[in-house]
């Protein structure tokens, strides 16, 4: 089954996050992951969105999303993310309730 995960993502330093945006897709693809979204045109139809950018990946499932994560590769632009953004991420299911 699926897994996803879902990013909002306020930068404070785009310099920085222009490297990690070039490099993170070849760690996401090297895990069988694929970018659904990555956007910053946010329009919100309720509540807020007090984020910069928006970033959905797709995982063949939940282990190999938390490998990617996890892993050696991802590491240091992890570090890099880290330093250059606030970022809440979630991994969910791609399950139909």
């Amino acid at each position: 089954m699926p897994a996803y995960i879902v990013s909002r993502v306020s930068i404070e330093d785009s310099e920085t996050m222009k490297g990690y945006m070039l490099d993170a897709p070849a760690t996401v693809e090297a895990y069988g992951g694929r970018y659904l979204v990555r956007t910053q045109d946010i329009e919100v139809l309720e509540g807020s969105a007090d984020c910069d950018r928006m970033v959905v990946l797709e995982f063949p499932d939940r282990d190999k999303a938390l490998a990617w994560y996890n892993s050696e590769e991802y590491r240091q632009l992890r570090e890099t993310r880290w330093s250059a953004a606030n970022v809440q991420i979630v991994v969910l299911p791609g399950e139909f309730v």
